[in-house]
């Protein structure tokens, strides 16, 4: 390994105490787990510095002894994941970032930028938290009651850190049933309640506390739960507008608790301190509807009555969700709401605005919506049902999605022009399939009418490929009164390139859609602005980290410059996992290496499974990152803005590096994935993919169409497969020979300049070592022995085993380095730290395995299979992510 793990004496110290806490419980309900436990971690902890032999360290112990086990490390992993997150909860300040960047901006540039940035993180329902809520919540609650202990020194603390871990050594680790859309929802709302909306709005304060009050907020929260329907047959329309009635309800209800907090607070009366006359007047208007009681008794308490009157329209807006008829006196939309905190700031004296001045954030921050919804569905999907729909309609035929493009085209637009049907005439007429795709943009209008028009917006369309496809998109838009020709368009019609052949076709797509006379009319509906998503999980599955990672930069470029021609804004929206595999690693870093102008105040991205968890579970943690995405996001505005390039835009030698690098890679990984003869067979014997595909970790399941192909396989169950076994082999294979071919071809001086002065080219290798430590090709080897054709076994690992130490090579060597993250010990250390624990879990997976496949009987295999699944969740934990 190199150099020697270490960790500070602060943080030993705190490890020592929770596993010393840990080792108690365990004593208390089984004292030989704690035996074999210690015994355990002294073998593996022998991992950090080389392999070992694995073989016999298990030979003593029967199912139900590696059953407790399992438990024991998986809850000294969370123990240890919890003590990290107080070292890295640190404070970041946003306002040393202004300061910083004053240097070199005009400090007015700087506050204005800061003033017009949007972040959107979008929160989705992906299958990568393999924990359940019950683990959630205690993790949480295990952490508060840690930093009470050790900061505070509070007995009751510590005596309840002890409880909540004798209740999880006592609860099953893994779901028994699988999740539902609502549940997923239910868990979301836990985690904005008990710390996003809190992190949020101390994020917003400091803000404003170098902007003054903003009229919009710089953040603003999204969600798929409930909307992302490509693939899961969960998601229905009626699910769907249930999760926005959810919504819209959990806001308003915790509006009104701070409006009752509120009532209590604002004491002040009219003869303590002078009241402006727009808040008396205001009141004065709208008392014949408050209660005669309570008028009397604030009367001479202004700021009372007025949150009282706002209390009474908040509680008609929560009857008005399910009435079929307007509710008076209600607010109609949050700008009604944020005036009327407003007019009672203006008469409250600076000293007093604490608490209302936060409750103003928190709702520029929610609106009505709390979460805006992105609805989500499969092109494929979307043209069937418009070619059943014209074919009865006695416009096109059935086959329409199988002719060539320009003829769909031709066709679409054509049906585009004329005047629109009423959707809901369609019904009984078409197939079931078809008409709930119609039926979804009925109830997207009726959300848009009836809860707000930021309640949904966005109409993201999975694999496009063609103009037409997003035509299609048009014409459904336009039937639905979403898209008036001339007048507005209240719907955002976003592709989603995904395959690296879409993405480098991206720009291509979108002129000829400009170019169309109807999406042109859309167009100006829009003011010139067009979202589109790009997809990072299956660009990488389809060809590979790096030129996944390389098209994805280059489509950006090229659609950047194409709205520069066109003087289109484009709004690129980020679909971005949590693991390297799948567009994840430090945010911060990703939006410094964008390309230019690709920012320029706006970034929307996707937060997913665990990522939701990691980054936003902690309040502290989720304030961290908040906070350093947004001074990132400012930073990077300003060069954009003010068009500042750097060396790597400005020397186009660099581009034929990354080039070079992308295509070697390409090849060499399609070769081995796509075209070695009995890979897929290897995939499916090498790793715990089909134990995976049957874990309760979220309602979609783990495959678009029921096939075999790696194509139809989605990119989590890839990733997370890999991930277990430990080669993690989909976040680094190719580069290793992409770097080798470009150092053949170019040397290695002009990489290591590509390293120093390409931000993309550096995010990138860097996220690619981060992961090379994390691989452990020993217990990898342990995997492939599954594999009952020894043949194929030998080669593919051979060549899994090259490309790895081609990669680590490569690297290194264009860093200057001797081992692997010696430029970030502390990030090293945090990996070397769980090596051993990780290690022993696989094993037992590894046992628990092969006992699996020589079960005798369908109950000892059940029993067996549920063990498999907590070694699952054991090991995702411990690595941080899953898919």
């Amino acid at each position: 390994m190199g150099r020697r793990f270490q960790v500070s004496e602060a943080f030993q110290r705190e490890i020592a105490f929770v596993r010393e806490e840990l080792l108690q419980v365990i004593e208390h309900f089984d004292p030989e787990t704690k035996r074999e436990f210690l015994r355990l971690r002294e073998i593996f902890k022998q991992t950090r510095e080389g392999a070992i032999d694995f073989s016999h360290i298990l030979d003593d112990l029967d199912t139900r002894a590696i059953g407790n086990l399992i438990k024991a490390f998986s809850l000294y992993l969370m123990l240890i994941n919890i003590v990290e997150e107080r070292f890295e909860a640190k404070a970041a300040s946003l306002a040393s970032k202004i300061d910083q960047l004053s240097r070199e901006f005009d400090r007015e540039d700087v506050i204005e930028t800061l003033r017009s940035i949007r972040f959107y993180p979008v929160f989705t329902a992906h299958p990568t938290e393999a924990r359940r809520r019950t683990f959630l919540e205690a993790h949480h609650e295990i952490a508060n009651y840690l930093e009470a202990y050790l900061e505070r020194q509070d007995p009751k603390a510590k005596e309840a850190f002890t409880y909540r871990l004798a209740l999880l050594w006592q609860s099953s680790l893994i779901r028994k049933e699988r999740i539902e859309v609502l549940f997923e929802l239910d868990n979301l709302l836990y985690i904005l309640e008990s710390s996003i909306l809190q992190a949020t709005t101390q994020v917003i304060q400091e803000v404003e506390g170098a902007t003054g009050p903003l009229e919009g907020s710089i953040i603003q929260l999204g969600s798929w739960i409930g909307g992302d329907r490509d693939g899961n047959p969960y998601v229905t329309n009626q699910v769907m507008t249930e999760v926005m009635k959810i919504q819209q309800r959990t806001i308003i209800e915790l509006y009104i608790q701070r409006i009752d907090r509120l009532i209590r607070e604002l004491s002040i009366t009219k003869d303590q301190a002078p009241i402006q006359e727009e808040l008396l007047r205001s009141i004065q208007e709208e008392a014949k509807e408050l209660d005669p009681q309570k008028l009397r008794l604030y009367h001479s308490e202004p700021f009372r009555a007025k949150l009282t009157i706002m209390r009474t329209k908040l509680v008609n807006r929560l009857i008005s969700l399910n009435s079929p008829q307007p509710i008076p006196f209600s607010y109609t939309d949050p700008a009604q709401l944020i005036a009327d905190i407003d007019l009672m700031l203006a008469s409250l004296d600076p000293m007093n605005h604490r608490n209302l001045a936060e409750f103003r954030r928190l709702v520029l921050v929610c609106g009505f919506h709390l979460l805006q919804l992105d609805f989500r569905e499969h092109k494929s999907k979307l043209k069937e049902a418009l070619a059943e729909i014209l074919s009865y309609l006695g416009q096109a035929d059935s086959d329409l999605p199988r002719l060539p493009e320009e003829i769909q085209g031709t066709t679409i637009s054509k049906a585009i022009e004329g005047p629109p049907i009423q959707l809901a005439s369609l019904y009984g007429h078409i197939s079931q399939s078809s008409w709930q795709i119609a039926e979804a943009f009925l109830k997207i209008a009726w959300a848009q009418e009836h809860l707000g028009t930021k309640s949904i917006e966005s109409f993201i369309l999975s694999m496009s490929q063609d103009p037409s496809d997003l035509l299609a998109l048009l014409w459904f838009a336009k039937q639905a009164g979403l898209w008036i020709p001339g007048q507005r368009a209240t719907i955002s019609i976003t592709p989603l390139f995904e395959t690296i052949d879409d993405l480098q076709r991206a720009a291509q797509v979108m002129e000829r859609l400009y170019h169309n006379p109807h999406y042109h009319r859309y167009l100006l509906d829009r003011n010139q602005t067009q979202e589109i998503m790009i997809g990072y999980s299956d660009s990488s599955k389809d060809g590979g980290i790096f030129a996944s990672n390389y098209n994805l930069n280059r489509a950006i470029r090229e659609l950047i410059a194409l709205g520069e021609r066109l003087e289109i804004r484009f709004l690129l929206f980020h679909g971005r996992g949590g693991s390297v595999s799948r567009g994840g690693g430090p945010t911060e870093a990703a939006i410094l290496a964008s390309p230019y102008k690709a920012v320029d105040g706006f970034l929307k991205l996707t937060e997913q499974g665990e990522v939701i968890s990691s980054k936003y579970l902690n309040p502290k943690i989720a304030r961290y990152n908040l906070t350093r995405t947004i001074a990132a996001l400012l930073q990077k505005s300003l060069y954009d803005r003010f068009e500042i390039e750097g060396p790597c835009e400005r020397d186009p030698h660099y581009e034929g590096i990354l080039a070079r690098i992308s295509d070697e890679s390409y090849r060499h990984y399609r070769r081995l994935v796509y075209e070695e003869p009995g890979f897929l067979t290897y995939f499916k014997e090498a790793t715990p993919i089909d134990f995976i595909a049957q874990l309760n970790l979220g309602s979609r399941p783990s495959k678009r169409r029921q096939s075999d192909s790696i194509e139809d396989l989605r990119a989590i169950p890839w990733v997370f497969a890999w991930t277990q076994n430990r080669s993690i082999m989909p976040a680094w294979y190719g580069v290793g020979k992409g770097l080798e071919a470009a150092m053949e071809e170019f040397g290695i001086e002009p990489l290591q300049a590509a390293y120093y002065n390409c931000p993309f080219f550096k995010t990138t290798l860097d996220n690619v070592e981060l992961i090379l430590l994390k691989v452990d090709l020993a217990i990898a080897r342990e995997y492939d022995k599954f594999v009952t054709d020894r043949k194929l076994a030998a080669k593919i690992f051979r060549q899994i085993e090259e490309e790895f130490q081609r990669t680590k090579e490569a690297i290194l060597a264009i860093k200057g380095h001797k081992s692997l993250l010696e430029q970030d010990p502390i990030l090293r250390n945090s990996i070397l730290l769980r090596k051993p624990y990780l290690s022993a879990l696989n094993l037992f997976q590894i046992e628990l395995i092969r006992k699996y496949r020589q079960a005798r009987y369908q109950k000892q295999r059940e029993r067996l299979l549920e063990l498999i699944h907590t070694t699952i969740v054991g090991i995702a934990q411990g690595l941080r992510n899953t898919g």
